[in-house]
């Protein structure tokens, strides 16, 4: 244990101070191809993307017709289709949500085969990386770019908790890519490294921090997934109903814990009332025992005091954690 504490928080500090290299094949993909793919797309998410210019790309939600999350993607628009990464083993699920919609719409979903994800996160990045430069502006800008003589399409990420970019490689190439990284100064880095930075930064995790029993305006992200201007979507009218008409009773925290780390899924209650469940939790190099939960409002107020079921507290405080 002493072994593996010692190598994740190698790992953590390169992300801090270095430039980590990180497998992200894990993800789900998914591949839009038709005349029609933007506005069919469009009606089934929480984001703009019907007016999306090739070379850019978005973060959003797959929403409901009761307005709660399906999963959360980033997209990447290009002149004739669109990639969509998913969290892990969405893909089937979300192509399978999408297929029931189609009608006579001139689109075809199928799996994002023949590339590999892999990501470059640290401070450094631009310097590491100047092959950024070539990318059209934006958070989710991306095109294709040649890294020591392998072309792929390169695209920025802004939701690691560190500049961020992703590679996206032909399969065949991916090892001698990641050997190139390597020489160039990337240390590979393993992914729960890479979730304690997510943590740090406060951003949620669906699957582990939200869910399809949340609302988009409960996990934080409201501003960068949502759109009320777009127009109709699937579940539009109940997340347009929430915003206008007062908001929700929860929302996105930090947690600090005073004694042990809890498991993900422990109570949390406030003057003996629940006020939320643990979500993603680290033991961070910078800042102990942390975690995050989707938390009810009276129990929510930077410095409050929650109690967990062995009796030890957890701070709630703002995020970013600092």
């Amino acid at each position: 244990m002493a072994a593996e504490d010692s190598r994740r928080d190698e790992e953590i500090a390169v992300l801090h101070q270095g430039i980590g290299l990180v497998d992200l094949s894990s993800r789900g993909r998914l591949e839009l191809i038709g005349a029609d793919r933007l506005r069919f797309l469009n009606g089934l998410v929480s984001c703009e993307v019907k007016t999306l210019p090739a070379g850019s790309g978005t973060y959003g939600f797959f929403t409901s017709g009761q307005g709660k999350v399906l999963a959360d993607f980033a997209l990447l628009a290009f002149e004739d289709r669109l990639w969509l990464d998913l969290p892990p083993g969405k893909d089937t699920e979300i192509a399978d949500h999408l297929a029931k919609y189609l009608i006579a719409d001139r689109v075809e979903v199928k799996a994002l085969e023949g590339v590999v994800p892999l990501a470059l996160v640290g401070p450094g990045l631009p310097a590491f990386l100047p092959e950024l430069a070539a990318l059209p502006e934006g958070e989710w800008g991306h095109g294709k770019v040649e890294i020591g003589g392998t072309e792929v399409e390169l695209s920025r990420q802004p939701r690691f908790g560190a500049p961020g970019a992703v590679a996206w490689v032909p399969t065949e190439q991916a090892e001698g890519l990641t050997q190139v990284l390597s020489e160039r100064g990337a240390r590979p880095v393993g992914f729960e490294a890479l979730e304690i930075l997510r943590i740090e930064a406060g951003l949620p995790r669906f699957g582990v921090d939200f869910g399809p029993e949340n609302f988009p305006q409960e996990t934080g992200q409201e501003e960068a997934a949502v759109s009320y201007t777009k127009g109709c979507y699937l579940g539009q009218e109940v997340v347009a109903r929430i915003h206008y008409r007062g908001g929700v009773q929860r929302s996105l925290r930090g947690l600090r814990f005073a004694g042990e780390i809890p498991e993900r899924g422990a109570a949390l209650s406030f003057d003996g009332r629940e006020a939320g469940v643990v979500g993603s939790t680290a033991r961070a190099t910078r800042f102990g025992g942390i975690g995050l939960a989707i938390i009810h409002k009276r129990a929510a107020a930077a410095g409050t005091r929650l109690t967990l079921p062995d009796g030890t507290a957890a701070e709630v405080v703002d995020l970013p954690f600092s």
